[in-house]
């Protein structure tokens, strides 16, 4: 597995990432399974948060390590805080945030536990928490920075201006964010050319769209943007077919094959899925077709009137 610098840190992390969201306690067999065999073909990140089954993704992700026998500073781990549970289950929501120092300290302090890990290798605030002054948030991961409990620090899910408004107090390594073919915001709100602009490594959740990019779709396609997908999706496996790979592969290429870094979070459960999304590091798309895959998905020309490809038409 080829590897890309995580932000400015010098640390050498997998082109692809393993997103941990699919741990939970109902399918932790398989989990565990998929963890080891993502460190097997040399997946060496992996991304969880305190909410991603409140907590048991943390847990399950530090058994699996444990129990593989993989060395701590042999992976890079990334954790997330600043959503808040309210309410009781069956019917809890998380419907507020906080990031105030207090709140990250200790959420840290339990991720850790959990993971059964001394420090993370980059802590992330998962949400904007409006009640917090950036400065005051900056604070709290630069105290974490000095009592080594966490090496790095980067934002998830922040706009172009929330991420300047953190910046200005700390370094960020990365933003997380959703990015895929069908969910092209980053490239069209500036948060791609901001990564940039700071050197900060971009990672993207849900880089298949809810699996709708490899395939599967809920069968039911009575709205417009339902039918959109579907004629995205077709397009992309007919440019899959030509390179001899899957139309998931193919849409993970494109995301890796931008500049700075891109890293797609790859999550799933199942061992199979993470061997074959393994392998799309290893594609390289030519310019035209990288193109014609960003018409495709967004369904429209660029705006600079390049020509509207029809990919099965033209070949």
């Amino acid at each position: 597995m080829r590897t890309v610098q995580l932000g400015t840190t010098g640390i050498q992390v997998s082109a692809l990432a393993f997103g941990c969201m699919s741990l939970t306690t109902a399918r932790r067999d398989a989990g565990i399974a998929a963890v080891q065999r993502a460190f097997a073909l040399g997946i060496n990140f992996f991304d969880t948060a305190d909410v991603y089954g409140r907590g048991e993704s943390e847990e399950i992700l530090g058994e699996a390590l444990a129990a593989g026998g993989i060395p701590r500073d042999q992976v890079v781990l990334a954790s997330k805080c600043g959503i808040v549970f309210q309410g009781m289950e069956p019917n809890y929501a998380y419907k507020a945030y906080d990031l105030s120092p207090r709140y990250i300290k200790t959420s840290c302090e339990a991720s850790l536990r959990r993971l059964g890990a001394d420090y993370l290798d980059l802590y992330q605030p998962h949400r904007i928490d409006y009640l917090t002054h950036p400065e005051e948030t900056a604070r709290a991961l630069e105290d974490l920075q000095a009592e080594g409990k966490i090496r790095h620090a980067g934002v998830s899910n922040h706009s172009v201006d929330e991420i300047r408004a953190l910046s200005a107090y700390i370094r960020l390594e990365s933003l997380q964010t959703q990015f895929s073919l069908l969910h092209l915001e980053p490239l069209e709100t500036g948060l791609a050319a901001i990564c940039l602009e700071k050197r900060m490594s971009l990672l993207c959740w849900s880089p298949l769209h809810k699996a709708v990019l490899a395939g599967q779709s809920s069968g039911a396609h009575d709205d417009w943007q339902q039918q959109r997908e579907v004629g995205a999706v077709s397009q992309l496996q007919a440019m899959a077919q030509t390179y001899g790979v899957s139309a998931s592969q193919l849409a993970l290429a494109w995301l890796m094959q931008l500049p700075g870094g891109v890293i797609p979070l790859v999550g799933t459960a199942n061992p199979d899925h993470i061997a074959e999304a393994a392998a799309a590091a290893e594609i390289t798309l030519a310019r035209d077709d990288w193109y014609e895959l960003m018409v495709i998905g967004r369904g429209r020309p660029m705006p600079w009137s390049q020509r509207p490809y029809l990919y099965i038409q033209v070949r």
